[in-house]
């Protein structure tokens, strides 16, 4: 559970379960400590290839050339509910 080490805005916020912080400033990480804790996982797609994300998973994009995304929902799955409602939120 990363949640603690997000740096999330608050309840109630427009940008509910987003990030305060920009990942790709580092003056922005020394505003928010616990960020640094943070674990990630870095993955490089290539053209054609396609990334499966979990309902409510944190993830971040930089792209290193010109590129096209689609993102898709297809219903909701409940595998990181237990994770989602700890961070205070709810699944709906």
């Amino acid at each position: 559970n990363q949640c603690k080490n997000m740096a999330l805005h608050p309840i109630g916020h427009p940008s509910l379960r987003h990030s305060k912080v920009d990942w790709n400033n580092p003056l922005e990480w020394d505003e928010n400590p616990e960020f640094k804790q943070a674990l990630v996982n870095e993955v490089v797609l290539h053209a054609g290839d396609a990334l499966y994300l979990p309902t409510a998973y944190f993830h971040y994009i930089v792209n290193l050339s010109l590129n096209y995304q689609c993102n898709a929902r297809s219903g909701t799955t409940h595998e990181n509910a237990k994770h989602i409602r700890e961070c205070g939120f709810n699944m709906g």
